[in-house]
């Protein structure tokens, strides 16, 4: 520039042109200093603040001190102050972020609130979804600049619901081997992610099956899977009630997000009765950074993935283990993939052991779990193992920092 005048017009014409991209200006970090490896915090003040400073971003920053601190936190959120909650983590924290803001009172706008993911835990399986249809790697910087863009995209919310409890997923249901070894490898946690390898080898050795049975509604193309059934129980156009559970409607619509109004009336219900290995119910394609079971998944296509596995050898087994590292699972004759608008889980007990249940997981919480540690454990679950679990999913509900609109 000619001089430091002209320098100083043409970077406020510059920025002006910046700002009117719809870039966040003022961001709300949530840091997790649990997650993963425990180096949220030294991440976050070496390789992420750093950018947002560069970027002008102004940043309120809290770390978490518990398990739902997050949740509590943007259920009582100012969210005037800021364009976008981000969090410093794994899956877990956007989670909680999630729960929050459809517990409030004023969930319609407060889930409007992009949100941001940038990886600091064990599974990243959301940042690596966001990431990786761009061709980009799944890294901090990468995941940081897909904040600082503010390019944003819509993400589909299920509503996972048992009688008035509820619970809002973003990420993924399991239920069988898959969940085993996510919850019981936590001992492990100190290995990142090869625990996840590593137990599924121990498991698959000892492999379990499960009684239980899948009820779900198919979207368009899918409607060969199953058998027919007529629709299960009721749908009142809000959420998915079993007709014991009926009478606890209005308990359940007191306050908050109830789930989609959506109408189920008249579509086909179909089922399929196991024994099951497994069950996954993805609403994005990765669930883990080395782990894409759900390569068909869509942000915002209004369906859920359903991957199910019945009777499969071992050998068979750990080969497909092994293949959803880049999606080729998939086309094994012993898994079964398809799209559902509406699924219902009854989860039965082991096979071989009438006593003993499984563990259900959504989103890394353990929602239900029917083993024997469950009996032992004065940890209370949000559901109880045996009776009906419900989800539907709403379309582009949420909304998230992308590097791709």
């Amino acid at each position: 520039m000619p001089n430091e005048a002209a320098a100083r017009r043409w970077s406020a014409k510059l920025r002006d042109y910046m700002d009117s991209l719809g870039r966040p200006k003022n961001l709300f970090i949530i840091v997790n200093p649990f997650s993963g490896k425990k180096c949220a915090r030294t991440v976050f003040k070496k390789e992420i603040k750093p950018l947002l400073a560069a970027a002008d971003i102004n940043c309120t920053i809290i770390e978490t001190k518990h398990r739902n601190h997050a949740q509590e936190i943007t259920k009582s959120l100012d969210l005037l102050k800021y364009d976008g909650i981000v969090c410093v983590s794994g899956d877990g924290v956007l989670v909680e972020v999630v729960n929050g803001l459809l517990n409030r009172e004023d969930w319609a706008t407060a889930i409007k609130v992009p949100l941001g993911v940038i990886p600091a835990g064990t599974g990243n399986g959301m940042v690596k979804s966001l990431l990786d249809p761009a061709g980009d790697l799944c890294s901090i910087p990468n995941a940081t600049f897909a904040v600082i863009r503010g390019h944003k995209r819509s993400l589909d919310v299920a509503t996972v619901l048992q009688g008035e409890k509820k619970f809002f997923s973003v990420l993924l249901l399991i239920w069988g081997l898959v969940a085993d070894v996510d919850i019981e490898s936590e001992k492990y946690r100190w290995m990142g992610s090869p625990r996840f390898d590593i137990y599924a080898l121990l498991r698959i050795v000892k492999l379990r099956k499960y009684h239980g049975r899948v009820h779900f509604v198919p979207a368009p193309g899918y409607e060969a899977y199953g058998e027919p059934v007529k629709q299960v129980d009721n749908f009142d156009g809000h959420i998915l009630l079993s007709k014991q559970d009926q009478g606890s409607a209005t308990k359940v619509k007191s306050c908050g997000y109830q789930g989609p109004e959506i109408s189920l009336e008249g579509l086909e219900w179909r089922s399929i009765v196991g024994p099951f290995v497994s069950i996954w119910v993805n609403n994005v394609p990765f669930s883990a950074e080395n782990y894409i079971p759900a390569p068909k998944a869509k942000f915002s296509d209004g369906c859920l993935d359903v991957i199910i596995v019945r009777n499969c050898p071992r050998s068979a087994l750990l080969g497909m283990m092994l293949k959803m590292s880049d999606g080729s699972h998939v086309t094994s004759p012993h898994v079964m993939y398809l799209k559902v608008k509406a699924f219902r889980l009854e989860p039965g007990t082991r096979v071989g052991h009438p006593t003993k249940g499984g563990i259900i997981d959504s989103d890394g919480e353990v929602i239900a779990r029917g083993d024997e540690s469950a009996e032992n454990s004065e940890h209370k679950y949000l559901m109880a193992y045996g009776p009906p679990i419900q989800m539907i999913v709403d379309q582009g509900l949420a909304t998230v920092f992308s590097p791709l609109h």
